[in-house]
């Protein structure tokens, strides 16, 4: 059986190497639009913001049952409990976001995010509803 050789401890001469720094690269200012989906009114799938939040309550639905049944080391059981809670949270307040939209009172601009973005040019089905942002003021 081959015997493993440890590494050389550094010596205590020695400085650390800094690690070397990105070039800087140029901000965008607050009102300059960041990429293509800034350059227009947002439209946000309802569609696609259901299937996100259907697909959290499924993972928060995954950690319960892995912890249930034993699939855990026993980090995951002391974590998972904290991260049902959040993936719950979010669930909840993205609902709550969706309820202030379909009364009128929130901004559809305010739900948009890049999992439920619909671009310009993108395919849009018939059986989606679409939610256009307000005029920005």
């Amino acid at each position: 059986m081959p015997t493993r050789t440890k590494k050389p401890a550094p010596k205590e001469t020695e400085a650390p190497k800094e690690p070397k720094l990105p070039e800087a690269t140029k901000i965008p200012e607050a009102n300059e639009p960041d990429d293509d989906f800034d350059s227009g009114p947002k439209v946000v799938s309802l569609n696609s913001e259901l299937s996100t939040v259907r697909m959290a309550v499924r993972g928060a639905q995954l950690l319960a049952d892995a912890e249930a049944y034993g699939f855990m080391d026993e980090e995951g059981e002391m974590d998972s409990p904290l991260c049902i809670s959040a993936l719950l949270a979010i669930v909840g307040a993205r609902i709550e976001l969706v309820q202030g939209v379909i009364r009128q009172e929130v901004n559809p601009g305010l739900l948009w995010g890049p999992h439920n973005a619909v671009t310009e040019g993108e395919f849009r089905p018939v059986g989606d509803v679409y939610l256009l942002e307000w005029n920005r003021a």
